[in-house]
């Protein structure tokens, strides 16, 4: 049930905090491990981790403290795939997936039958997989990585481009594939915690958030009916808290966020917008990413600028992801120059300094470029 939420003093209420993901295409990389060999076989996989996670913690220190988890091949497409979603794997490149629905009937008929999810599509040679890299680490908990996306992303998954023509021209009919489709998800994700033997989804690393790129795509006008009930669908599901990522989000469609009891939202890469806007736009809790791509054009004391100027403008957290095109020494620099900043931003907010105390660490040139000239405005 959706809890009511003060958010007079929810984000006020929160302590700063920031943390730094590994991408698995790090690890990988710097193993020598061919992209489509980590996704289909488990001996390459396992060698990804033995051999990548002491070469990035070589090279990125305390960084990738607590240690890198350890998961079956993070594959976004596994609840699909059992709908009829044929998989790719190509040579060098990421895994993507094939639409199997022509047409939201032919979805509707498909979803209304029954699914076992560990038997359809690629569920079982996951689930195999997830078994090998459990005998290989019996130390360490390895996470299943054969996952879903959010309703909307998913209906996106199932139809391809022909979901946002039917927004408009076939609004009921979606409206029906959609309840349906979210109410597979939420099974799925119940079918998952069984494999994983907890009651709801693990907060790390990354289950329990609701991820749903594509509502960014909706109009804010259509969010009311076809984005937020079925957000709530898969709230009422197996999950730890009402915690988001929506990457592309507008400053417009930061109202709805409270209207669903979200606790914590974690932008992504959202070109229009900034943490001066969500503070301004939204009271709900929100983080600040530095991505993978910024890190070539900026030195050293720009990363610690967007870390404080992030934190004086309301996040309640920052974080990065270490990706394989930041494998160098010079990227290294600049990501220890992010934990650096944001330690000690952390340690000044635990303290009780103001937002204006840090945002007195911003160099007049940082300040210039956060956010007005961020990602090329």
């Amino acid at each position: 049930m959706m809890e009511k939420l003060n958010y007079k003093s929810l984000r006020s209420e929160r302590k700063f905090d920031w943390f730094i993901g590994v991408y698995s295409n790090s690890l990988w990389t710097l193993a020598g491990i061919p992209v489509r060999e980590y996704y289909l076989n488990p001996n390459a996989c396992i060698e990804a981790y033995r051999k990548g996670r002491p070469l990035v913690r070589e090279l990125f220190g305390d960084a990738t403290t607590p240690p890198i988890p350890i998961l079956s091949p993070m594959i976004k497409y596994g609840h699909v795939s059992t709908i009829g979603a044929k998989l790719n794997f190509p040579e060098g490149g990421e895994v993507h997936h094939i639409p199997p629905f022509a047409s939201i009937d032919e979805g509707i008929k498909r979803l209304k039958e029954h699914i076992d999810f560990a038997s359809s599509g690629m569920t079982s040679y996951y689930l195999e997989f997830y078994k090998k890299l459990q005998d290989a680490f019996p130390d360490e908990k390895v996470h299943l990585g054969w996952q879903w996306e959010g309703p909307i992303t998913t209906v996106w998954e199932l139809l391809g481009a022909n979901f946002m023509y039917d927004l408009f021209d076939k609004p009921d009919s979606l409206r029906e594939f959609m309840k349906l489709s979210t109410a597979s998800i939420v099974e799925y994700c119940r079918f998952f915690c069984k494999v994983e033997n907890t009651e709801v989804l693990n907060p790390e690393p990354d289950h329990g958030r609701l991820c749903d790129d594509i509502a960014a795509m909706v109009p804010s006008k259509m969010w009311p009916d076809f984005v937020l009930p079925f957000w709530n669908m898969f709230y009422d599901g197996p999950t730890p808290g009402r915690i988001l990522h929506c990457e592309d989000m507008r400053a417009e469609q930061l109202e709805h966020l409270e209207k669903i009891s979200v606790i914590d939202y974690d932008p992504g890469i959202s070109s229009k917008l900034n943490p001066k806007l969500i503070n301004e736009g939204s009271r709900v809790p929100f983080g600040w990413r530095l991505g993978g791509f910024h890190y070539s054009s900026m030195t050293c004391q720009d990363v610690e600028d967007f870390v404080y100027q992030a934190a004086a403008d309301g996040a309640s957290y920052v974080h990065t992801h270490i990706e394989a095109a930041m494998c160098d020494e010079d990227t290294a620099k600049k990501v220890r120059a992010f934990v650096k900043a944001a330690k000690e931003t952390k340690n000044l907010v635990d303290k009780g300094a103001s937002r204006d105390e840090i945002a007195r660490r911003v160099t007049p040139a940082g300040k210039e470029k956060f956010w007005n000239n961020w990602l090329g405005k």
